[in-house]
């Protein structure tokens, strides 16, 4: 079997950078979650600054997770629809717990 320097010097490189470039893919996702839970949270404060505090947004991998708990049906639809309607959100999972 040949031995080729120059073939063996790109699979290090690769293998070498492979790490780096699944630790950038991943800040870039907790970067882009963070984003998004800001984009719920301003969402539902201008919405409803009253129901805003009471609700727990985390995001990750687009997906939202809220949570909170004795808020009125028609609170909770409402938003779950803001959070559906930022741009990024893949999936709601709404944990909210009603009156």
């Amino acid at each position: 079997m040949m031995h080729n320097p120059l073939l063996t010097l790109v699979a290090t490189a690769f293998i070498a950078a492979t790490p780096m470039l699944v630790h950038a893919e991943s800040r870039s996702a907790k970067s882009n979650d963070q984003q998004i839970t800001e984009q719920v949270k301003q969402k539902l404060q201008m919405d409803d600054p009253a129901v805003a505090p009471h609700i727990m947004v985390m995001t990750r991998d687009g997906v939202v997770t809220l949570r909170g708990a004795h808020l009125p049906q028609g609170d909770i639809d409402s938003v779950t629809h803001d959070a559906q309607s930022v741009d990024g959100v893949v999936r709601v999972d709404n944990r909210l717990k009603p009156e």
